[in-house]
């Protein structure tokens, strides 16, 4: 039997992300073997690895536990407050931080608090926190401002990659469920939570320099199990839930470290380029990605996905929405076009597949990482539909201000810690009941009605030959009935003589 020993936040970490690398070719006990730790011990790393990956990266890594202090929810929430704050690039001290614990300790109705200089000095080691000189916050962003970074930085950041290894990756926040005629209504609220916050995703895309390398999207929900999940196994995007469906360190961490991994198998060193936020944790052990970060609020100029791209998917999935919409109107059907999470991740997915790589050269050029303009430069209205912008006037831009990473206010905070919100939300999602699977003779039978529509469609020979592949598929891989014919399993011969 495997000896037990305490184990530091790295050595946690480090087992969890060699487990990782081995996954799918041995199972826990041969691993727990190998490194020779109770099979148990994993099972409880695995479970509670976003609370190992946090405190690895709070600057704790080192220690074996974390001792709790006699006012947890009151720690709990000043942590957070701390984190934001230092993401926004604000200045905190000793007296500061007292201040605001003794605010959240009034706000959680806790009277014996005192706030002495023995508990800070406990807090501050429990969390790893080391202060810091902070520069202020940074004044609204023009050309003298960000000069330095696209004239000296920049270049020597660039240097050492070619532009097929120098990636960006962007956030933006999502009304998935939002028609046009909602859009007006929705524009000066904000989706800090309650309703709202069940009607948006937050999106992170991710492409290389010169487009030919778009990483699949992550979408994060609120639910993580949404009714409209059940039976589906394939997914075209990496989901993940939040209980308010924003970004977090630990998400953004385990999603950087996977595509770490990733280029590691291809042998390759990538630049990242990411906004300066508090979900983009520093201090990220990897090793096949160098993670740069753009000067705190500048990315409004210097980062490429925000310079079009984002602009462009977010009207493709719109325009898709409304297609879907006067497809039921004039088919008759319930025109109220409720779109779910599944629905959502699908559409915004094909979007971002139709994104063209001009697009993403140009907003990679317009963000300064060519020190030439090229007379063939398009500007993102030149990827629109500018029609479609008419017709439906600021729709899609509804939600460019809709917050994507954790910045509350402090009263929130406390209510969460109220409400044990710091939790992600496992309950299934309150929608319709999902629609049932269709059997393997429908399936079918909808890519002979495909099939029927290309040929009838000119410059379709290339959609054909790719129906026939999907064909192909569905007849070797869809999942095999057990109810069609009076509860008797057809089989391809009786299916083919019934044809």
């Amino acid at each position: 039997m495997a000896k037990r020993k305490a184990l530091s936040f790295d050595e946690k970490l480090k087992i969890i992300q060699q487990y990782d690398e081995k996954k799918g070719v041995t199972n826990k006990q041969q691993f727990a073997n190998e490194i020779g730790i109770p099979v148990s011990t994993l099972k409880t790393l695995l479970k509670k690895r976003e609370e190992i990956e946090s405190s690895a990266f709070s600057g704790i890594s080192k220690r074996r536990r974390v001792r709790k202090g006699k006012n947890e929810d009151l720690e709990e929430v000043l942590y957070q407050w701390f984190q934001q704050a230092r993401g926004n690039n604000l200045p905190i001290n000793g007296p500061i931080m007292t201040e605001k614990a003794n605010e959240i300790a009034k706000g959680l109705g806790i009277n014996d608090f005192s706030g002495s200089a023995g508990w800070l000095d406990r807090f501050r080691k429990r969390y790893g926190i080391k202060y810091r000189q902070i520069s202020g916050e940074a004044e609204a962003v023009d050309d003298d401002s960000i000069a330095p970074w696209i004239e000296n930085l920049l270049p020597n950041l660039l240097k050492d990659y070619a532009p097929e290894d120098v990636y960006n990756a962007d956030e933006f926040g999502l009304f998935f469920k939002l028609m046009p005629d909602k859009s007006l209504v929705l524009k000066d609220e904000k989706c800090h939570g309650g309703k709202l916050s069940k009607d948006r995703l937050t999106v992170l895309a991710c492409s290389n320099w010169t487009g030919s390398d778009k990483l699949k999207l992550m979408v994060i929900g609120k639910s993580k199990s949404p009714r409209c999940f059940k039976n589906v196994r394939t997914f075209p995007c990496n989901y993940k839930a939040q209980n308010r469906a924003w970004m977090t360190g630990c998400l953004f961490t385990e999603w950087v470290q996977q595509l770490d991994r990733k280029f590691g198998k291809g042998k390759r060193k990538v630049l990242l380029f990411v906004d300066n936020c508090p979900a983009h944790p520093k201090g990220i052990p990897l090793k096949n990605i160098k993670l740069e970060y753009f000067p705190p609020n500048s990315t409004s100029k210097l980062q490429p996905l925000d310079q079009g791209v984002i602009k462009v998917l977010k009207q493709k999935y719109r325009k898709k929405l409304v297609q879907r919409y006067l497809r039921e109107i004039e088919s008759g059907e319930d025109s109220s076009c409720k779109i779910n999470v599944l629905d959502a991740i699908h559409y915004v997915s094909a979007a971002w597949d139709e994104i063209a790589p001009d697009v993403i050269r140009n907003c990679f050029r317009k963000a300064h990482f060519e020190s030439k303009s090229n007379e063939n430069d398009l500007n993102v209205a030149d990827f629109l539909d500018i029609e479609f912008e008419e017709q439906y006037p600021g729709y899609c831009s509804v939600d460019d201000d809709l917050p994507i990473t954790e910045t509350l206010e402090i009263q929130d905070m406390i209510d969460m810690a109220k409400d044990g919100e710091f939790e992600v939300d496992n309950e299934e999602e309150e929608e319709d009941e999902p629609p049932q699977l269709p059997s393997f003779i429908s399936a079918c039978d909808s890519v002979s009605v495909l099939r029927q529509a290309l040929s009838s469609t000119e410059n379709s020979e290339a959609m054909l030959r790719e129906l026939n592949r999907i064909e192909s598929f569905i007849i070797r891989n869809f999942r095999k009935p057990t109810s069609y014919d009076g509860g008797k399993q057809l089989l391809m011969e009786n299916f083919l003589t019934k044809k």
